[in-house]
């Protein structure tokens, strides 16, 4: 019994026994892709760096931080704290803002929506900095 189990093992086991054992080149993603990716990566967190910090330099967002009683420059210093995500959801923020900045809202509206992507903003960074 004992060597039935054992030639069944033996013969179960023998394909990944026999198998090829995986060269260190073989590599799932190659240097060329990862180093594309990383690129890719990168582009667009400054392309979400650049429309964020654009919009933090603009009157009405400077004009919204100084009623919440942020510190601009601070938040706009901290921006690379955030993460990737972060970064990226804002800058989506930003420009559905810029393309319909008004879309049937009045001037209080829009300011407000302005002043809770300021707090936002400057929640995100606060929590990244610490």
């Amino acid at each position: 019994m004992i060597r039935k189990t054992l030639a069944l093992l033996a013969v179960a086991a023998a394909p990944l026994l026999s198998a090829g054992q995986a060269l260190a080149q073989d590599h799932v993603v190659t240097p060329q892709d990862l180093s594309a990716r990383l690129g890719a990566a990168e582009t667009a967190r400054q392309r979400n760096l650049g429309a964020v910090d654009r919009f933090l330099a603009t009157p009405e967002a400077s004009s919204a931080a100084a009623r919440v009683h942020a510190d601009m420059g601070r938040v706009r210093a901290n921006l690379g704290a955030l993460s990737d995500p972060e970064l990226a959801d804002l800058a989506a923020r930003v420009d559905a803002l810029q393309v319909s900045p008004v879309a049937g809202l009045d001037d209080d509206i829009r300011t407000l929506l302005i002043i809770f992507l300021i707090v936002a903003i400057v929640i995100l960074v606060l929590q990244a900095v610490d």
